[in-house]
């Protein structure tokens, strides 16, 4: 529990600092092109659940994000899979001429074969930093996805991590 509320900490830090007013140099900076949310994008997600990502953009600013994980390896066998719509916030965050993008969502969670033996469902608002390389095909993101179990019961959830994916 310690790690998603570090992690929510250095985001809400982060997208504070963006927030403030720019500096006089800054504004007189030219802006770079934006890499926008547009194409496809496929990797994997370190992290909980850690397994595969794969994005694909709606519009310059939305897309749509699944993530499937699983653990076979033990006797609580399961498999994880994270549906979530997202916004992008393009050119709120510029570092040293660097778009770095937050966003916020929102989502399901399914859980099927959990340690109870059944099947679990949940929603969920991921919300994080993505920064998409200029001249090379990657991007890197940083999520944390707070939520509610529904079934089969109702509980608090949370999950995060590192995406890095290819973009097509």
């Amino acid at each position: 529990m310690k790690r998603p509320a570090a992690l929510l900490c250095i985001l809400v830090l982060v997208l504070g600092v963006a927030v403030a007013a720019p500096s006089s140099k800054a504004k007189a900076r030219k802006a770079p092109p934006r890499i926008t949310a547009s194409g496809y994008a496929l990797g994997a997600f370190l992290g909980q659940p850690t397994g595969l990502s794969f994005r694909m953009g709606l519009s310059p600013t939305d897309s749509f994000e699944a993530k499937a994980a699983w653990n076979l390896g033990s006797s609580s066998q399961a498999l994880d899979l994270q549906a979530s719509w997202l916004r992008e916030f393009p050119g709120l965050l510029v570092i040293e001429g660097e778009d770095i993008t937050p966003y916020l969502g929102a989502g399901l969670a399914l859980d099927l074969g959990s340690s109870s033996g059944g099947m679990g469902l949940g929603i969920r608002a991921p919300l994080g930093l993505v920064y998409r390389f200029r001249g090379f095909p990657l991007e890197l993101a940083l999520e944390l996805g707070l939520g509610l179990r529904l079934l089969p019961s109702t509980g608090f959830a949370s999950s995060g991590g590192l995406a890095l994916r290819y973009r097509f």
